[in-house]
C-alpha cells in the first residue's frame, strides 16, 4: 500500500502545486506526451528482446505485492524443523514438507529427505538463487533504462519546440512577437517537464523498489541455505538459530530456539 499511496499523494502534490500557481491547461500537451511516452517505449523495444519487455506488466505488479515473509519468521520455522529432526529423524520432516509455502524451504527439505550431501544441496539452492538473481535484474533494468531514456525524450522535445518557436518568431511582426516567444518557450518546456517527471516519479522509483525486493529476497534465500546445510549436517538447533540470527541487525533477532524448549517442558510437565 505504501507503494500506492506514495504515487498518489506525489501526483497529488504535484497537481495542488500547480492548480495554486495558474491553470492546469497550460502543463497540457498531447505533442509533448506523444514525444516523451512515444520516444521512451520506442527505445525500450529497441533496447531489448520483445519477449522480456512484453512481461514488464508482470514485473510492475511486484512492486504492489505484498512484502516478502519477514526473516526472523523464516529463522523460526528452520529452528522448529531441526528441533523436529533432532527429537526425530531427518525422514520425519517429510510431513512438514508439504505444508510449506516457501518454495527453497521446500526444495531443500525435498533434497535433505532424499539423504543429498549438503555441498551438494548448498550447489544447487545456490544456482537457483543466482538465476532468481538475474531474472530480477531483467525487469530492473527495463524501469532503468526508460527512466534514462524519458528525460532525453523531453529534451528532444524542447529543442523541437524551441526550433518551430524561432521559425515562428522570425516571421510574426514585431507587436506579436514577445508574446510568441513566450507562448513558445513554455509549450517547449513541458516536454522536459514530463521526462523528468516520468523518470523521477516513476521509471527510478519503479527501479529501485525492485532492487530492493530482490535484495530482501536474496537475504531471505541466503538463510533458507544456510539453515539448510547446517539442518542437513545435525547441528543444534540452538547454534542454527545462533547462525542464521547473525544475518539481522539485533534489533530483529528473535530467540525461538527457547520458546520451543520450554513449551516442550511445559506439555512433558
Amino acid at each position: 500500500m505504501s507503494t500506492l499511496i506514495a504515487i498518489v499523494v506525489g501526483i497529488g502534490l504535484m497537481f495542488t502545486a500547480i492548480v495554486t500557481q495558474g491553470s492546469i491547461e497550460v502543463f497540457v500537451s498531447l505533442p509533448a506526451l506523444m514525444i516523451v511516452v512515444g520516444g521512451t517505449v520506442a527505445s525500450v523495444f529497441i533496447s531489448f528482446p520483445l519477449p522480456r519487455v512484453m512481461k514488464v506488466s508482470g514485473v510492475l505488479l511486484q512492486i504492489f505485492k505484498k512484502d516478502l515473509q519477514s526473516p526472523h519468521l523464516i529463522i523460526a520455522e528452520i529452528v522448529k524443523l531441526s528441533f523436529k529432526a533432532r527429537q526425530q529423524s531427518l525422514l520425519a520432516l517429510e510431513d512438514e514438507m508439504e505444508n510449506q509455502k516457501h518454495r527453497f524451504i521446500k526444495l531443500g527439505l525435498e533434497m535433505v529427505i532424499d539423504g543429498n550431501p549438503g555441498q551438494l544441496i548448498k550447489e544447487v539452492l545456490e544456482t537457483e538463487l543466482d538465476f532468481i538473481q538475474v531474472r530480477h535484474r531483467r525487469g530492473e533494468h527495463i524501469f532503468r533504462t526508460a527512466g534514462r531514456y524519458s528525460p532525453a525524450f523531453g529534451l528532444i522535445g524542447t529543442l523541437i519546440g524551441l526550433v518551430m518557436m524561432l521559425q515562428a518568431f522570425a516571421s510574426a511582426s514585431a507587436e506579436t512577437s514577445s508574446i510568441t516567444l513566450g507562448v513558445g518557450m513554455s509549450v517547449a518546456l513541458i516536454t522536459t517537464f514530463y521526462g523528468t517527471m516520468a523518470a523521477n516519479l516513476f521509471f527510478n522509483p519503479i527501479s529501485e523498489k525492485l532492487r530492493a525486493r530482490t535484495e530482501d529476497e536474496v537475504l531471505t534465500t541466503q538463510i533458507i541455505i544456510e539453515g539448510i546445510v547446517l539442518l542437513q549436517a545435525g547441528a543444534n538447533p540452538r547454534i542454527i538459530e545462533r547462525k542464521l540470527n547473525s544475518y539481522l541487525p539485533p534489533d530483529q533477532r528473535r530467540k525461538h530456539y527457547d520458546k520451543m524448549v520450554k513449551r516442550q517442558r511445559g506439555q512433558i510437565a
